[in-house]
C-alpha cells in the first residue's frame, strides 16, 4: 500500500480526534514503528467508541447512558481496575448493547486489541529471544479493519437507525422515485451505516415483503427498497436475503408464495436464491391460481413485472388477465391501473395476442391495453401492431377494434415512422369495404 492509499483511508476517518490517532498511527507506520503503529491504531479505536458512546448517551439511548455514567465514576475516582475492566469489556459493549458493530467487525477488532497487548507488554515470540514485531502487512490490515468497522462511521446504532427507518416508510416523504429512493437510502443509512446496520436493514426490508398484516403499500414500498439495496451493495443484498429466506421459504403457504412473488422475486438475483422446491411450487401456484388473483387483487401487472423467470410465468397467463379488467374499463380507467411506467415486456406479447384475437371483442381487450402502454410504446411498435392488426380481419374488420386504432392513432408515437405506418393502414381503405353493422 502506497502513501496515497494511506492518505485515503485516513480521509475516511470522520472524527477529528480520532483522525488525530489516525495521524500518530501513520506516521508511526511510515517511520517502521509497527507496534506504536498498532497501539495508536487501538487508541483510535477506543476513543472513537467512547465518543460514540457518550454522543448516544446525550441523545438518550438507555444503555449507552448507562455505560457513560459507569465509566465517568470510574474516571472520577481513579479506579484503574474498573477502567481497564471498561476497556477490556469495550467491544462487546458496542457489538451487544449498542449494535454498533456486528459479529466480524468485532471479531476483527478483538485480533487488533489482542495485538495491540502483545504490543504494550514485554511479549517474547516462542522459541525465540525477540519481542513480537507485527508486520507492514498485519499493520495494514489492522488500519483498514479499524477504518472500515468504526471510524468511518457516524454515531448511529442500528436499533435507532431501524427505528428511523420505520417511520421513514410509512410516511408521506418516503421517496416514490426510484432514483430519490436510492439516494435517500445511501445518505441516510448505507454510504456511512455500519456493516451491522446494513446487514439489519437488508434483512428487516426483505422480511417486511412477507408482512400480509401490513396493506399493499407498505409491502410495495419495502419491495422498492429491496431492489434499491441489491443495486446498491449486491454482495451484501445477497448475503443477507438468503439467511432470511433460508428460514423463510420453507414455512411458506400460498399467500406466502404470492407474496414472495409479488415482493422479493421483483429483485434480481432472488429467484437463484430459492430452493428447486420452492420454484417448483411457484410455477405451479401461477399456473394453477385463478387470474383475478393475479391482476387485481396482488396488481401484478401494474407497473413493472417481476424479474426473470417470474416474468414470463405471468406474460403466459395475460390472454386470461386482459378480460378481466379490459371489458369493465375504458383506457383512460385502465392507465392508471397499470400503473404510472408500465412494463414494455408487455408490449410483445400483446402485439401477439392482437395478431391472435379470435373475436371482435376480444381485439377490442387486448387493444386497450395496447392504448393504455401507449406512452411506452415505439414507432417500430406501432409499425408491427398495425401490420399484425390488418392481418387480423377481427380487428381490421371490426368497428370495435378499429375504434381503439383510432383513440391509439392520437395517444401514440408521432413521428415519421409511425406517419408513414398510420398512411399505409389508411390505405387499406381503398381496397377493403367499411366494417358493417355485423361487425358489431
Amino acid at each position: 500500500m502506497g502513501v496515497r492509499a494511506l492518505e485515503d483511508i485516513r480521509n475516511q476517518v470522520r472524527s477529528a480526534k480520532s483522525r488525530r490517532y489516525i495521524d500518530e498511527a501513520i506516521a508511526a507506520y511510515s517511520g517502521g514503528a509497527y507496534r506504536s503503529a498498532l497501539i495508536a491504531i487501538w487508541i483510535a479505536v477506543a476513543a472513537d467508541l467512547i465518543e460514540k458512546l457518550r454522543f448516544l448517551a446525550d441523545e438518550g439511548d438507555a444503555n449507552a447512558k448507562a455505560h457513560r455514567d459507569k465509566l465517568d465514576a470510574a474516571i472520577k475516582d481513579n479506579k484503574i481496575n474498573e477502567l481497564q475492566k471498561f476497556e477490556r469489556e469495550l467491544l462487546t459493549k458496542a457489538h451487544q448493547d449498542l449494535q454498533l458493530i456486528g459479529s466480524h467487525e468485532r471479531d476483527q477488532l478483538l485480533r487488533l486489541y489482542e495485538d495491540r497487548h502483545l504490543c504494550a507488554h514485554p511479549a517474547f515470540i516462542p522459541d525465540s529471544d525477540d519481542l513480537f514485531n507485527p508486520t507492514a502487512e498485519s499493520v495494514r490490515a489492522h488500519l483498514r479493519a479499524a477504518v472500515d468497522a468504526v471510524l468511518s462511521h457516524q454515531a448511529v446504532t442500528g436499533r435507532k437507525a431501524l427505528e428511523r427507518f420505520g417511520r421513514d416508510i410509512a410516511s408521506a416523504s418516503f421517496p416514490r422515485d426510484d432514483s430519490r429512493l436510492a439516494d435517500h437510502l445511501r445518505a441516510s443509512y448505507m454510504d456511512h451505516g455500519t456493516p451491522q446496520l446494513r446487514a439489519n436493514l437488508i434483512k428487516v426490508v426483505c422480511k417486511e415483503t412477507f408482512n400480509q398484516e401490513k396493506d399493499s403499500t407498505w409491502r410495495w414500498n419495502h419491495t422498492r427498497t429491496a431492489r434499491e439495496l441489491q443495486k446498491i451493495a449486491p454482495g451484501e443484498f445477497e448475503e443477507h436475503a438468503r439467511s432470511v429466506l433460508e428460514r423463510k421459504q420453507n414455512e411458506l403457504d400460498d399467500e406466502g408464495l404470492i407474496a414472495l412473488v409479488a415482493g422479493l422475486c421483483y429483485v434480481p438475483g432472488v429467484w437463484e436464491l430459492l430452493h428447486a422446491g420452492t420454484r417448483a411450487r411457484i410455477e405451479e401456484l401461477l399456473k394453477n391460481v385463478p387470474a383475478n388473483q393475479l391482476v387485481i387483487v396482488h396488481q401484478l401487472y401494474n407497473g413493472a413485472l417481476p424479474a426473470a423467470p417470474v416474468d414470463r410465468m405471468l406474460l403466459d397467463r395475460l390472454s386470461e388477465a386482459i378480460p378481466l379488467v379490459s371489458r369493465q374499463m375504458h383506457f383512460a380507467q385502465l392507465t392508471p391501473f397499470l400503473g404510472d411506467v408500465p412494463d414494455r415486456r408487455l408490449i410483445p406479447p400483446l402485439i401477439e395476442l392482437v395478431a391472435d384475437a379470435s373475436s371482435y371483442e376480444g381485439g377490442e381487450a387486448v387493444l386497450k391495453w395496447v392504448n393504455a402502454l401507449s406512452p411506452s410504446l415505439t414507432e417500430d411498435d406501432l409499425q408491427q401492431l398495425l401490420t399484425v392488426a390488418a392481418s387480423n380481419n377481427q380487428i381490421s374488420g371490426s368497428v370495435l377494434g378499429t375504434r381503439q386504432l383510432e383513440v391509439l392513432r392520437h395517444i401514440g408515437p408521432q413521428g415519421e415512422q409511425a406517419t408513414a405506418a398510420w398512411a399505409k393502414w389508411d390505405m387499406r381503405w381503398t381496397q377493403d369495404a367499411e366494417p358493417t353493422a355485423s361487425n358489431l
